[in-house]
């Protein structure tokens, strides 16, 4: 049996054909390459402008609900103040109520007291 291999030296020839076929295109393909090589870089570089634009874009509206949500906090604890301090003041003028009902039923009862021995 008789096996065909492929010396390394027409593996060698075959590549060297090959460049030599690219090169002897000229350098028209050259400049294509370049130009597909500058296209490249330069939509890579606009994605990384894009990306980081889109990133600072992030940050800042991060930053602005940051800011927010401690406002919000601030608001809801001054909010919670004046709650505590109305419930005072009502408790304080519910207690001021019963105290002028109480003078008010103290009034009236030495009035009507007055009026009846008044009467005898």
């Amino acid at each position: 049996m008789a096996c065909h291999r492929k010396s390394s030296k027409s593996k060698d020839v075959s590549e060297e054909d090959s460049i030599l076929k690219i090169a002897s295109l000229g350098p028209g393909l050259e400049a294509k390459f370049d130009e597909l090589k500058f296209e490249i870089v330069h939509k890579i570089e606009k994605e990384l402008v894009d990306a980081q634009n889109a990133r600072d874009f992030i940050t800042h509206k991060y930053d602005e609900l940051c800011n927010k949500i401690q406002y919000l906090t601030e608001l809801d604890a001054t909010v919670l103040g004046f709650r505590t301090d109305v419930k005072a003041i009502e408790k304080q003028i519910s207690e001021l109520s019963m105290r002028v009902d109480d003078i008010e039923k103290r009034t009236i009862c030495q009035e009507v007291a007055s009026l009846t021995s008044s009467l005898f």
